[in-house]
């Protein structure tokens, strides 16, 4: 299967803002306001608000249509250089029947957006197009105090440059929330831990390259069970799966019931590599019952223990800067990653 990567952006594009989950725009609209200027200041980028973007909470859960006609109005719109979703929620899924597949495959363009935007990247996959996994509008463009760094750059890479080039790992990171509700928090900077890097498992001597396919977990087991948006699973052979959790912090028990699944399928042991994220670990003041420090321990090593009881010699690294903690490694969904273990480089193109 062939994968076009979508044209890159230059200064002063258009690009489309939405809302295909939650419409949380409606809700914290100085926290989405904040992403918009970013967007404009930045990167330099004209944010186009498609009619969904500041809808409420309310309305989009009505009418999950209008939250698909933004999009193919997006990808069939010349003007349109990238669309960026404004924030994760739980329902997209209830979207992908109305889109239009034709008009998306006939328009590739770059689409950011992780946790509950797994769902598009899905279908983009499935019709050959590279999207951007990362790069929510309300979170990392509208990062509390300045935007990271380390995002900025991944973000200018994805948005801008023909090549992802050599990722790196985050010297600090944080899982940390500040309330949207007081809009005295968009000033403060969120507490940041020191990183002890990637851990890597099953690497020695091992060179590999591979597609990458994945995304946020819960959304990935969601399709596992209804089986409507997956791709043929001979397509995913050979591939590097990249994996994430959310805010949901889920219990080590669901993340081996759902590598137990691919195991069972015989998805894991055509795997080339595994890419992992450190997860999120507290949530609006809420932690998990064994700590913070244990529940990022456990989910390690489950992962571990679901690749030994699958005899799968995996080529896994652990820890990874993408997904619901920041600062955030921008995935190149279909794109192309090498791994080398001897050196423990990652490089990506896409």
């Amino acid at each position: 299967m062939k994968f076009k990567i979508p044209s890159k952006l230059q200064k002063g594009d258009k690009v489309a803002i939405i809302s295909p989950s939650a419409g949380l725009p409606s809700v914290f609209p100085w926290v989405y306001e904040l992403g918009l200027k970013r967007l404009q200041e930045v990167f330099q980028l004209e944010p186009i608000e498609f009619p969904t973007a500041r809808k409420s909470p309310e309305y989009l859960e009505k009418n999950p249509k209008a939250r698909a006609d933004d999009i193919n109005t997006a990808f069939a719109d010349k003007s349109i250089k990238a669309i960026i979703a404004t924030i994760g929620g739980n329902d997209q899924i209830r979207i992908l029947p109305h889109l239009d597949v034709n008009t998306i495959a006939s328009n590739p363009k770059s689409f950011f957006g992780y946790s509950d935007n797994t769902n598009l990247h899905l279908l983009l996959w499935n019709l050959g197009i590279v999207s951007y996994y990362g790069g929510n509008l309300m979170t990392q463009f509208a990062m509390q105090g300045k935007m990271h760094d380390f995002t900025v750059h991944y973000l200018k890479k994805a948005l801008f440059e023909e090549d992802m080039g050599e990722f790196q790992a985050a010297s600090e990171w944080t899982d940390y929330d500040l309330n949207w509700e007081d809009p005295q928090n968009l000033t403060k900077i969120r507490p940041l831990y020191k990183s002890d890097g990637w851990h890597w498992h099953n690497y020695e001597n091992k060179i590999l390259e591979g597609r990458l396919w994945g995304g946020c977990l819960e959304v990935l087991d969601l399709h596992l069970s209804v089986r409507k948006y997956l791709p043929p699973f001979d397509q995913l052979s050979e591939s590097i799966l990249f994996l994430e959790t959310s805010e949901e912090m889920p219990k080590e028990g669901f993340v081996y019931r759902f590598l137990a699944a691919l195991g069972e399928l015989g998805i894991l042991q055509k795997l080339k590599g595994l890419l992992f994220a450190c997860p999120k670990a507290q949530f609006c003041g809420k932690t998990p019952t064994e700590g913070r420090e244990a529940f990022i321990a456990n989910q390690e090593q489950v992962v571990k223990k679901a690749l030994k009881d699958y005899d799968c010699n995996l080529l896994t690294v652990f820890n990874l800067n993408f997904g619901h903690t920041d600062p955030q490694i921008i995935i190149p969904n279909g794109g192309i990653a090498l791994i080398d273990g001897s050196k423990k480089t990652i490089r990506v193109t896409g």
